[in-house]
């Protein structure tokens, strides 16, 4: 038996290589536990269907060397950013919303900044 997660609301992603860009994890993602670590992070997969485009594979010599995406939940500044750039539906706002993350002054400033620049 796997244990799984569905996000309930959207997550950032950053990495090693992606710490210039702006990702993000769909609600509804289901994400596969995989491990729980001493340091007090946890790993999970995604699966990823590719449809009909090949990639190149190469063996993993030192399974140690895995460079994990890290997920969180987006501050205010990074949904300023998911509003403008990414199909946010009214769902995924008020998953994210109703997080707790943001404080009420933080939906407040987001909400006005998006109704001003449009």
């Amino acid at each position: 038996m796997t244990d799984i997660h569905t996000l309930e609301h959207p997550l950032v992603l950053t990495g090693a290589e992606s710490s210039n860009t702006f990702n993000v994890l769909p609600k509804g993602t289901t994400l596969y536990y995989d491990k729980s670590f001493d340091e007090g992070f946890t790993r999970y997969k995604v699966y990823i269907n590719i449809d009909r485009m090949p990639l190149k594979l190469e063996a993993l010599q030192d399974p140690t060397t895995i460079i994990p995406l890290e997920a969180r939940q987006p501050d205010a500044e990074e949904l300023k950013k998911m509003l403008g750039k990414y199909p946010l539906t009214k769902s995924d706002l008020q998953s994210v919303l109703k997080s707790g993350q943001l404080s009420k002054e933080d939906v407040k400033e987001i909400l006005s900044d998006f109704i001003n620049s449009n």
